[in-house]
């Protein structure tokens, strides 16, 4: 899989070239070591990090002029010309300065967890890349932050007692409907396709958002690439289930520069060391994919790029059901493509805009069920930021999306008949809307220590004819050196998908409603080595789509509410180790869908505690664990079953929906990473242990012919070993 590609190419800044060796000392003020400062050729990714007494050392192919630059947290980059020769040995002390910080410094919004290269960051990509158990994959590693859950311990995204589809994802102005593979499909994981090392920014926001984004309501993920390549070079990988390619370039002038990955599963082996059952698949599992972007810089201040990604993946994968035993075949793929150009107009004005398309198709068959869905998007989307003074920033834009949805096969007549020759319905439907959206909001800094940003945002939908306005307001003030107060509340509107409009009364859906309030604290030590967060939150639901239980129709008169605690301890060092601990305390309750009364809602995970470890056993060792408990997610239970003599089945009876928990969530992950070098290549090896303890976590339930018994359905996810190697080229 793609992602696993790149989860090691940049992953240390070391090289194994045997030329010339640079050394020396990284110092700050009043010559204080530097622990874990970087330092790195320019346009490269040959260099070093500095030890606990600010030592460094590293060899290098490179000869010539050439720039070294030297970065810590909260410190002023230093740039070194140097001329290197072959075989000779070079010793550069350097003493970096201390970087004066303004307000910006405490401009981290609630509800928000950072990753970047500023010393606000609450995970650094390293991190993100190394946590046991995530396979390197974004997504998964977000959900070791409080308020944030797995779907099927895949890579969908539940935030705060919500589903999966109120979470947005941002790729540089672009929406991201679809960056998973394996997504949807019965008892399997899905993954993301986007590459961790790509990014120059992430930020999760699980509430509180800004006015920018719309059209979703519980939480946002917002991505940065970087505008250009950060060097030249290639990697590849073999792994125990999966190859692949990756490479980088960048020209002289560094106004150019593409990149590309590419990678396949291959699973007989991994199956097989894993004790994996190879006639439960029928196909086993196959993803496959490719991606790169184009990146050229036409002048100083601007910047032109365009991204490319394609998917594909299928399975099939036995099912017992009380009407049908058979594979549950299903299949997805997807192409989407992104342009984005970016540029400043004078010293105090920045705009981008972006033009993105998507096309995503799925496929399952299962007994009478057999389905094909298309869905297509395209977004226009303009955003300027203008620095009005030096306390005063205005953000405003708009956008202009698309979406289609088409549907066509065969569904049973009865959700409880699904065999071969089970009752059914024909269904073909071709359903768009469009929404246009505009915002305005300002970045205020009355005090150095203390902002504000109020801000307002416009949504229209063409389908249903509705507008909607949400104002919106975050706040925080640095009240002493270490320690930072944060409070947002806001409006957040979401349209239904397109799915709801067609089975409601002539598409009169409202859109669905969310209230936030939030209030949290920080304490933040010696720059980031000691953080500690609390939040509280509370939000209010309205006008939810409930299915009338006469009509059969979809109307708006859900309502519901989602209250909780979100706590986020962590401590770490650069190279050296990192650890953190994420607890939530949820209680959500919804009428929505098929829930008529107010009951837990689907993902209401009541407890979830989440631990993390990564230590340096060496420069070249590196090794962690995850762990991970929590409260079962509800389902609804079937409390027995009424024979129909028409189909020769019973038709099930339910209890309350949701009035059932599956049993508490465990599973505790191990890796383990040794760098060295291959055929004079840097080189890395991976091994690791997924669900150690070999936990019988739960997927879901399912039951004999006439529901008189209930029988368990484990999760694929059972004790795993995987290995690789990883070749710079």
């Amino acid at each position: 899989m793609k992602y696993l590609l790149t989860l090691f190419f940049l992953m240390t800044v070391s090289a194994f070239a045997q030329d010339a060796m640079i050394s020396g000392k990284i110092t700050g003020e009043k010559n204080t070591p530097l622990f874990g400062a970087n330092v790195v050729i320019e346009g490269t990714i040959e260099g070093a990090t500095t030890d606990s007494t600010g030592y460094y050392e590293f060899e290098t192919s490179k000869t010539g002029v050439q720039n070294l630059l030297f970065t810590y947290l909260d410190y002023n980059e230093k740039r070194q010309t140097v001329n290197i020769e072959a075989g000779k040995p070079m010793e550069l002390n350097v003493q970096l300065k201390k970087a004066v910080v303004e307000t910006e410094e405490i401009i981290v919004t609630a509800s928000s967890y950072t990753s970047g290269q500023n010393s606000q960051v609450t995970i650094t990509p390293l991190e993100i890349v190394r946590i046991p158990g995530s396979d390197g994959d974004l997504f998964r590693a977000i959900t070791t932050f409080p308020g944030s859950n797995q779907v099927d311990e895949g890579s969908r995204i539940t935030v705060r007692g919500g589903d999966a589809n109120e979470v947005l994802t941002i790729l540089d102005q672009a929406s991201l409907y679809n960056p998973f593979i394996f997504d949807d499909d019965f008892n399997t994981s899905s993954y993301t396709t986007i590459n961790p090392w790509g990014l120059r920014g992430i930020n999760f926001s699980s509430g509180g958002f800004s006015a920018k984004f719309g059209n979703v309501l519980s939480a946002v993920l917002d991505l940065k690439t970087y505008e250009m390549p950060q060097g030249t070079g290639g990697f590849l990988w073999l792994g125990l289930a999966n190859v692949g390619m990756s490479g980088v370039y960048l020209n002289q002038k560094k106004n150019f520069g593409a990149t590309i990955d590419a990678g396949q599963t291959i699973l007989e082996p991994y199956f097989k060391l894993n004790g994996y059952l190879t006639d439960r698949y029928d196909p086993i599992p196959l993803a496959r994919g490719i991606g790169g972007s184009l990146a050229w810089k036409p002048s100083k201040s601007s910047n032109l790029k365009a991204v490319f990604d394609y998917s594909k993946d299928k399975i099939g994968i036995r099912n017992s059901s009380p009407s049908y035993d058979g594979f549950f075949n299903s299949g997805s793929e997807t192409v989407f493509g992104n342009l984005k150009y970016s540029a400043g107009l004078g010293a105090k004005t920045y705009y981008s805009m972006g033009l993105s398309y998507s096309n995503h198709k799925d496929n399952v068959l299962y007994g009478v069920l057999n389905t094909d869905s298309w869905q297509r998007y395209a977004k226009y989307r303009l955003d300027v930021t203008h620095q009005l003074s030096k306390r005063v920033d205005i953000n405003t834009g708009g956008e202009y999306e698309y979406n289609e949805d088409r549907f066509d096969g065969r569904v049973p007549q009865y959700s409880y008949a699904i065999g071969n020759n089970a009752p059914y319905f024909d269904v073909n439907s071709l359903n768009h809307t469009g929404r246009i959206g505009g915002y305005v909001e300002a970045q205020i800094k009355p005090a150095k220590r203390f902002f504000i940003i109020p801000g307002v945002r416009v949504d229209n939908h063409t389908l249903s004819k509705k507008t909607v306005v949400d104002p919106r307001l975050s706040m925080g003030w640095k009240f002493a050196k270490d320690m930072v107060l944060r409070g947002a509340v806001g409006l957040y509107h979401q349209f239904p998908r397109l799915e709801y409009y067609a089975q409601s009364d002539n598409n009169n859906l409202k859109p669905e409603q969310a209230t936030h309030y939030i209030l949290g604290y920080e304490l933040n030590k010696m720059e980031g080595i000691f953080l500690f967060r609390v939040e509280g939150y509370y939000k209010e639901y309205k006008d939810l789509v409930l299915r009338d239980k006469n009509s059969f129709l979809y109307n708006s008169n859900g309502k519901g509410y989602a209250k909780g605690i979100d706590v986020f301890l962590k401590s770490g060092i650069t190279n050296k180790y990192s650890t953190w601990i994420s607890y939530a305390y949820t209680d959500s309750k919804r009428s929505q869908y098929e829930a008529q009364n107010e009951s837990p809602a689907n993902y209401d995970i009541t407890h979830n505690l989440t631990f993390v470890a990564s230590y340096n056993i060496s420069d070249v060792i590196t090794t962690g664990l995850s762990y991970r408990v929590s409260t079962g997610k509800p389902f609804t239970p079937v409390t027995g079953g009424v024979y129909d003599p028409n189909l020769n089945l019973y038709q099930p009876v339910y209890a309350e929906t949701n009035s059932g928990r599956f049993p508490t969530y465990q599973r505790m992950d191990v890796n383990f990473q040794y760098i060295f070098s291959l055929f004079g290549r840097f080189a890395i090896a991976v091994f690791q242990i997924n669900n150690l303890l070999n936990q019988k976590n739960l997927y879901d339930y399912t039951y004999n012919f006439d529901y008189t018994k209930r029988e368990e359905i484990v999760t694929t996810n059972k004790r795993q070993f995987y290995m690789g190697l990883g070749l710079q080229f």
